[in-house]
């Protein structure tokens, strides 16, 4: 038995170094993807016609890659379809439909957040995934962040705060941008993605 005991802590010992090898080489491919993934977002707004920040001074600003920010979660699509009515930042107002709730844990938390359908305008059709956190007011937009996302009869999705980004209106207040209500609260400080810049 004694003599296993060496074999066993250096197995364990083994096991350890491979595993943090690995993750080391996971969160380096998924930082080297992101900053892809930021890089063409970044060229599409300075770039874009339909975009506030053409031919801006203005230099986004993100949290540093986070894959604890990265999770999958649970699609719950509602049996009954609800209109409901989110405020905007004009002070106007905007219709969707109140589509499905994603679940998902960060650490050791679980939330259930709701996922919205364009009812109207050129984003008709078109889903709408947005929240609010402990770091508005701080580092990012007190009016919340968005996320894109896309599924259809989806069960699981990869839901990735590392994307989450500004509405429009942070830039240029003519924009209209939906303001996010208290269902989509997530009590923590959501420290991935795009934050205000100083």
């Amino acid at each position: 038995m004694r003599g296993a005991l060496p074999l066993i802590i250096i197995s364990i010992s083994l096991s350890i170094a491979y595993y943090l090898y690995n993750s080391k080489k996971e969160y380096e491919s998924y930082s080297i993807r992101l900053e892809e993934y930021r890089k063409e977002r970044n060229n599409f707004l300075n770039n874009s016609s339909s975009s506030p920040l053409r031919n801006s001074p203005y230099n986004l600003s993100y949290y540093d890659p986070n894959v604890n920010f990265k999770v999958i979660a649970s699609v719950i699509q509602k049996e009954r379809i609800d209109t409901i009515i989110l405020a905007t930042s004009t002070g106007n107002s905007e219709r969707f439909i109140d589509f499905a709730t994603l679940n998902f844990k960060l650490g050791r938390s679980k939330f259930i957040l709701p996922v919205y359908k364009y009812l109207e305008g050129e984003n008709k059709g078109d889903l709408f995934f947005c929240f609010l956190d402990k770091t508005n007011n701080n580092s990012t937009y007190p009016g919340g962040r968005y996320i894109d996302i896309e599924f259809e009869n989806a069960k699981r999705i990869e839901l990735d705060f590392n994307k989450s980004y500004n509405p429009y209106c942070v830039y240029n207040e003519e924009f209209s941008c939906p303001i996010p209500s208290k269902r989509n609260y997530i009590d923590m400080e959501i420290r991935a993605g795009e934050k205000l810049s100083k």
